[in-house]
């Protein structure tokens, strides 16, 4: 019996997985799974025009049949309904495929269609009263390619109506608006005019259409002027405003009899159902008066730019052409609308050919070089070049993208994780377009580009082939392209570690990390017995470093005040102050974690050193600085923890920047990122402010506590405002001396700008006077927006 138990000679027969075919009368028993209807339908309408190899109309029909089948079906019906709404919002590449499955059910089932149409017009009203204008936009398409189940003018009846409210805003005063709403109709136009239900009296209507929307496309304010992404490319189309490129497109569409070759047309294989179909009124909207609901003086002008525009080979359409905005719009609004997924946004982009008639693009990945010869007389575009032109266009938008930087960076990289061998050249090419204009680039956008491009490396390996751009590491360090160079490779080792960027860089590169660099932590200057009160230095970080009494440090301080005075130094105050932040940045320099425990540790001190004047918070900034200046990424993170602490001010960052961090700061990633840090912290605060308003409003005025409240409301919002008018009198001030060249030089005894010759000296001083221009247009251009500075302030700024 042992032996059995044991698994001996009477043990029972394993059961292996070898042998399990031979008990198959005890296999478990699984339940068969089946899909619902409801899910079958969502998969096949999901699914519609994704694959290449799948043909459309099959498609369209096992959607129409399995749908107006099981119409009575109540959960699927509002299902289903649901679904076509959401995927008209969600995906605008399908908005035709979707129409078409909507013109023959209906075809087959009236009442089906009745209702998706309904659906669609009650969303219209309700993206008209929110004043949603992308959903709107949208929305009226599905409209559009559904034109040919309307009677009569159908969707052309609802473009008027917003096209004379649109003439109404311009005279009212409300242009923003009016150029969003002009917009809309005319990006619309297209669709309506590729539906099944196009005839002459429609290409008339829409004639009527494009002559009312010439004068409003032409409207321009004195924004736009400091929008242009580049000053020059030699393309004239970029920087100009989009939607006088619409209309001249539209126009030159007009006069080819609306032929739209792009656009797909998948309701063609069932015209003669369509033609026999019932047709619907369209019902009447009620469009707002005033838009109450929408903040015009968010809206600005969308201006066109594009990487791929100046090559000699046309690999994306002309904006001369419609085809071109069609692209960009349906790219630009899936990219806006699906951010909460950024691997089906990069998925789509890289299909992008499949929602577009055949023949538009080349295939994909064929290399530039071979472009006309694969093409021979057919279009030479290729998707992967609009999708890529699409995106960026998107992340280096004026004033601000839609989202958060960082999303447009990950679907670059999701792009070239899909199809790598599609993307990858498109994207190196359009990185050697932005690099050789650099030096015309608005300066938001080259900072822009040096974090897309160091992060984009950053996710694969960083590699990247530097030696094309060797010749330029001769340049002066405020050249724009040099400057781009070290901006990057800083980045770089922010992201990484500097050994491990160095070893990516040809030798020429080497000098740009020296060893300094290279250390985990900064040297301590006061351990140097070169560096004046040295030995104090050493103590007060001891002191820190134990976690002595401040009694003990503040003496030492005091002693060092004393002895500078005695010595007749210049400012004596500020080597106590050096030695104590110094030593705080010595103790905290293993992590970001260590510094902000010692700033918390030693508030109070760094808040009385703070207060003592606006020179004292300027020492903060320069020690702090001074310390990291072989991490100057490292520094500009912790002068921005410092004034989220409140031990410096706004105005303290700005005038470091500006006025005392040397003639190269300008075009030093950093610092840049520390002044546009800085007033972005300020502007945003009166956002806020402004923001919490409505919310005041509901309170009696009689009752002294809400009265109270209101005040301290009031007292607040209006510190804040003169707060940001003071910070952007300082950087503009500020800026335009130095683009006019009187705070070129710096101190007497700096030596680089002494140990120049004169060629060199001149040629430095015409880019120090560049950045000084190009960073105060962009500034300037902050500011106008947030309502600080008016026509008659850029007036005064010369620009």
């Amino acid at each position: 019996m042992g032996d059995y138990y044991r698994g001996g000679r009477g043990a029972p027969r394993s059961r292996n997985k070898r042998y399990r075919d031979d008990y198959d009368d005890e296999r478990e028993y699984r339940r068969p799974h089946h899909e619902s209807l409801l899910v079958r339908l969502q998969k096949e309408l999901l699914g519609l025009a994704e694959s290449p190899l799948a043909r459309i109309e099959d498609g369209i029909k096992n959607i129409t049949k399995l749908f107006t089948s099981n119409y009575e079906n109540e959960e699927l019906r509002a299902g289903f309904r649901s679904l076509i709404q959401q995927v008209i919002i969600e995906q605008p590449f399908k908005i035709p495929f979707v129409a078409a499955v909507t013109l023959v059910s209906a075809s087959s089932l009236a009442e089906l269609g009745a209702d998706i149409l309904e659906d669609t017009h009650k969303s219209v009203q309700k993206y008209l009263d929110e004043g949603n204008f992308t959903k709107l936009k949208l929305s009226i398409r599905f409209l559009g390619c559904c034109q040919g189940m309307y009677l009569e003018d159908g969707v052309f009846k609802l473009l008027n109506e917003l096209l004379s409210k649109a003439e109404g805003l311009k005279y009212a005063g409300n242009e923003n608006v009016a150029v969003e709403l002009t917009r809309i109709v005319m990006i619309s136009l297209p669709y309506i005019l590729a539906s099944s239900g196009v005839d002459d009296k429609q290409k008339e209507l829409a004639g009527t259409i494009l002559e009312r929307t010439a004068p409003l496309s032409q409207i321009s304010g004195s924004i736009e002027k400091l929008l242009r992404p580049l000053t020059y490319t030699g393309n004239t189309t970029v920087g100009e405003a989009v939607i006088k490129l619409l209309q001249l497109s539209l126009q030159n569409e007009a006069s080819r009899d609306w032929s739209l070759a792009a656009l797909p047309r998948p309701w063609e294989a069932f015209k003669n159902e369509l033609d026999a179909a019932r047709k619907y009124s369209f019902p009447d909207l009620a469009v707002p008066a005033q838009f109450e609901n929408m903040d015009g003086s968010n809206l600005v002008p969308d201006v066109f730019f594009s990487v791929f525009a100046h090559q000699s080979t046309e690999t994306v359409p002309p904006t001369s052409d419609i085809t071109s905005h069609l692209f960009r719009d349906s790219l630009n609004d899936t990219m806006n609308i699906l951010d909460f997924n950024r691997i089906a946004v990069a998925r789509f982009l890289v299909d992008i050919d499949c929602y577009f008639a055949p023949e538009v693009f080349l295939k994909r990945a064929t290399p530039y070089d071979r472009v006309k010869e694969v093409a021979g007389d057919r279009s030479t575009w290729k998707p992967e070049d609009v999708a890529v032109d699409a995106v960026f266009s998107q992340l280096l938008r004026l004033p601000n993208p839609e989202h958060k930087l960082i999303y447009y960076h990950s679907i670059f990289t999701e792009m070239c994780k899909i199809a790598a061998a599609a993307v990858a050249p498109s994207l190196g090419r359009a990185i050697r377009f932005m690099y050789a204009n650099v030096d015309s680039m608005d300066v938001e956008l080259t900072n822009r580009f040096i974090d897309w491009f160091s992060h984009h490396l950053s996710n694969f390996g960083f590699t990247w082939k530097w030696g094309e751009w060797e010749a330029n590491l001769k340049l002066t360090e405020v050249y724009p392209k040099r400057a781009f160079i070290h901006g990057a490779i800083e980045k770089e080792i922010r992201l990484s570690f500097p050994s491990r960027i160095k070893n990516t860089l040809p030798e020429a590169y080497q000098i740009l990390i020296p060893e300094a660099k290279e250390k985990d932590i900064p040297t301590f200057k006061y351990d140097s017995d070169d560096t004046a009160f040295s030995t104090e230095g050493k103590e007060v970080f001891a002191l820190l470093k134990d976690k002595k009494p401040e009694a003990e440090i503040d003496a030492i301080l005091e002693s060092v005040t004393r002895t500078a005075q005695e010595q007749n130094l210049r400012d004596p105050s500020s080597y106590a102050r050096d030695i104590y932040i110094t030593s705080i940045c010595y103790l905290g320099a293993k992590s970001l974690s260590h510094v902000l425990s010692c700033i918390e540790r030693c508030k109070e001190k760094l808040l009385a050193i703070g207060q003592e004047s606006a020179e004292a918070r300027r020492q903060i900034v320069r020690s702090v600085m001074g310390y990291w200046a072989d991490q100057p990424g490292v520094g500009a993170n912790v002068v921005d923890k410092l004034l989220n602490y409140s031990v410096i001010t706004p105005s303290s960052v700005v005038e470091w920047a500006l006025c005392d961090a040397g003639h190269a700061a300008l075009s030093q990633n950093h610092v840049w990122e520390m002044v546009s840090t800085t007033v972005n912290k300020v502007n945003n605060r009166v956002r806020q402010i402004v923001a919490a308003r409505p919310s005041l409003e509901m309170g009696d005025e009689e009752d002294e506590e809400y009265a109270g409240i209101l005040a301290a409301y009031e007292t607040t919002l209006d510190s804040s405002k003169v707060e940001q008018k003071q910070i952007a009198e300082i950087v503009l001030s500020s800026l335009r001396k130095i683009a006019d060249g009187e705070r070129v030089e710096g101190g007497e005894d700096d030596e680089v700008f002494l140990n120049m010759d004169d060629k060199q000296r001149e040629e430095y001083k015409h880019w120090m006077a560049w950045w000084g221009l190009q960073w105060l247009k962009a500034f300037a251009r902050r500011y106008t927006i947030e309502g600080v500075t008016g026509e008659e302030d850029l007036t005064s700024l010369r620009l």
